[in-house]
């Protein structure tokens, strides 16, 4: 059987944890230590759905300005954006709507018809840092007609579903399920 193939991109500020979540999707794993993603990873995440099987590419691009050159190259052929602002940290979230805003100039599929993702609330394992409410998040996610997830790197929380969801949306966009 022939897989169907996807691409997602995450994005988002330095240290907001883009490849925190990867890593905890791909080993079950979360190290405390960084290490800033050069321009671009990429990791495939295979998931099987009634209809077949499906093949997501994650593109896990590097938050530093200095590869904002070379990131274009990387978002075409995206079928989702996953873009993660962390909750403890205002300024990752200011970032949010210039950054969208870039990439759907870059990224349209279709007439009119952009690409579909999630706004990503990365680190709720510190709610109670944070200074970002859920309610401005979803507010923003709304205005981006993006959906909303909070998720923790650090444990694990909603990291599967937010993976599911970009490959379920890729396939939904794609066959107009």
């Amino acid at each position: 059987m022939v897989a169907e193939l996807y691409k997602a991109i995450i994005v988002g500020a330095p240290s907001v944890g883009k490849s925190s979540l990867v890593r905890r999707y791909q080993t079950n794993e979360f190290r405390e230590d960084h290490t800033a993603t050069v321009a671009a990873d990429l990791s495939a995440i295979a998931f099987d759905f009634p209809e077949g099987k499906v093949v997501l590419t994650v593109v896990d691009v590097g938050g530093q300005e200095t590869f904002a050159g070379l990131r274009n190259r990387f978002y075409e052929g995206a079928h989702h954006l996953i873009m993660v602002y962390d909750m403890t940290n205002k300024e990752t979230f200011k970032r949010i709507t210039p950054l969208h805003e870039a990439l759907t100039d870059k990224i349209c599929i279709q007439r009119d018809k952009f690409l579909g993702g999630s706004l990503v609330a990365n680190k709720c394992d510190l709610k109670n840092e944070a200074v970002i409410t859920e309610q401005e998040g979803r507010l923003l996610a709304d205005l981006l007609q993006l959906d909303y997830i909070e998720t923790s790197a650090r444990t694990g929380h909603n990291v599967p579903e937010m993976f599911l969801h970009a490959a379920t949306e890729s396939r939904r966009l794609r066959h107009n399920i």
